[in-house]
């Protein structure tokens, strides 16, 4: 299987990288400078703008599976989220692939009933703190991944995400209850996404992740 990634120069897209390539998945990853980690040798490497369509669509190339790990950034409130998922998705239609994995967050998008009042009050307040561009441009980009007319999208919100090193099981469902303590690693999350590539359960839904137990 060959995979478009993202958002690879993250920690969350560091750690799909590892979990993808374990699992030997071919990888095309976009980078918006030339990387200074080591990426895998069987890995293609693409540099350029998020807004460039050369470049998105290069990344896209003869890929069976897109995924995007946009995560928070320095200059965070500056909103590109958005902009760019809606070229990367209008470009897998141009090309006719249609399994997208998009990661956002628990706070980000919706927020329906098994999202804790403790968490939405939390959203509230970083809102009022200054972050509402990067809010809005956040739950832009769900709502239009949501909107989509690609088949095979799916959401995945995950809580507060850890360093933790080793694999955990992950717990996955639509409605699962998720509070101010509820967290994941990085390497748990890449390995839930590795593993919802290779045998997908939730297609054209979203889907809260978290530690189970």
């Amino acid at each position: 299987m060959i995979v478009s990634v993202y958002g690879a120069s993250g920690r969350t897209g560091h750690a799909f990288i590892a979990a993808a390539d374990a699992a030997e998945l071919t990888l095309r990853l976009h980078y918006r400078a030339k990387p200074s980690e080591t990426v895998p040798t069987s890995a293609t490497v693409v540099v350029g703008s998020l807004a460039d369509p050369t470049a998105v669509r290069e990344v896209l190339r003869g890929s069976d599976a897109a995924v995007v790990l946009f995560g928070a950034r320095e200059n965070s409130r500056i909103p590109y989220c958005g902009d760019a998922t809606k070229l990367i998705m209008a470009s897998m239609r141009t090309a006719q692939q249609t399994r997208l994995l998009v990661q956002t967050c628990a706070t980000f998008g919706e927020m329906p009933g098994n999202v804790s009042l403790a968490l939405k009050a939390k959203r509230l307040l970083d809102r009022r703190m200054g972050y509402e561009p990067m809010f809005q441009d956040r739950d832009e980009q769900e709502r239009m991944v949501r909107a989509s007319r690609l088949p095979g999208w799916t959401v995945i919100k995950p809580p507060t995400l850890t360093d933790m090193p080793g694999v955990a099981a992950v717990a996955a469902d639509p409605t699962l209850s998720i509070g101010l303590r509820s967290q994941l690693s990085r390497a748990s999350l890449a390995q839930f996404l590795v593993q919802e590539l290779i045998t997908p359960r939730f297609a054209q839904q979203a889907v809260y992740v978290a530690n189970q137990g």
